[in-house]
C-alpha cells in the first residue's frame, strides 16, 4: 500500500500508469489532503530543478591522481620472528622433558620383575584374512585411491596459473 506522497511523487514523476494517473488526478481535485500534499511537492520538485549541479573542474580528477601519485605507498606490514627467542622456548620444553625423564630413573628401582612386557597369546589364522576376495578387494581399493589422488594433482596442475 502506496502512501499518499508516493502516490504523487509517481504521478508528478509520470511513472504511474494511465489509470492510476487518473484516479490520482481525480484524488487530488476531490480530497484536500491530496491536493495539498500535491501543492507541496510541486513545490519542491521546482525548487530540485531550478537548483543546478556543481560540477568539478575539468582538472580536477588530474588534480587528484596527482596529489594520490605524490603520497608515499604505505609499507607492507612484515613480522619478523626472532629466531633467539624460538630457540630459547624449544630449549626449555627439551631440557624440562630431559629432567622429568632423569628424575624417573633416579627415583626408580629397576628389579627384574617390574620391567617385564605383559604376553598376550593371540591365535589367528592368516589364511582366512588373506584369502584371494580379501586380496582383491584391498587392491581395488588400493587403485581407486591411487586413481583419486592422480585425478587430483593433474587438475591442481591443469588450474595453476602460469607465471612463468
Amino acid at each position: 500500500m502506496k502512501t499518499i506522497d508516493e502516490e504523487i511523487w509517481d504521478y508528478i514523476d509520470g511513472s504511474c500508469d494511465a489509470a492510476e494517473s487518473d484516479r490520482i488526478a481525480a484524488k487530488i481535485a476531490t480530497d484536500d489532503r491530496y491536493a495539498s500534499s500535491y501543492q507541496e511537492l510541486l513545490k519542491l520538485n521546482a525548487m530540485m530543478a531550478a537548483d543546478e549541479l556543481e560540477e568539478p573542474s575539468m582538472s580536477f580528477s588530474r588534480n587528484v591522481m596527482e596529489a594520490v601519485a605524490l603520497e608515499i605507498a604505505p609499507k607492507k606490514l612484515t613480522t619478523k620472528v626472532n629466531s633467539k627467542i624460538i630457540y630459547s622456548i624449544a630449549a626449555f620444553f627439551i631440557l624440562s622433558i630431559a629432567a622429568i625423564f632423569f628424575y624417573v630413573l633416579a627415583n626408580s628401582t629397576p628389579s627384574g620383575s617390574e620391567f617385564k612386557m605383559p604376553t598376550a597369546s593371540i591365535r589367528m589364522d592368516l589364511s582366512q584374512l588373506l584369502s584371494p576376495v580379501s586380496m582383491k578387494i584391498f587392491l581395488m581399493v588400493d587403485l581407486a585411491l591411487a586413481l583419486l589422488y592422480l585425478d587430483r594433482l593433474i587438475r591442481r596442475k591443469m588450474h595453476k596459473p602460469a607465471h612463468s
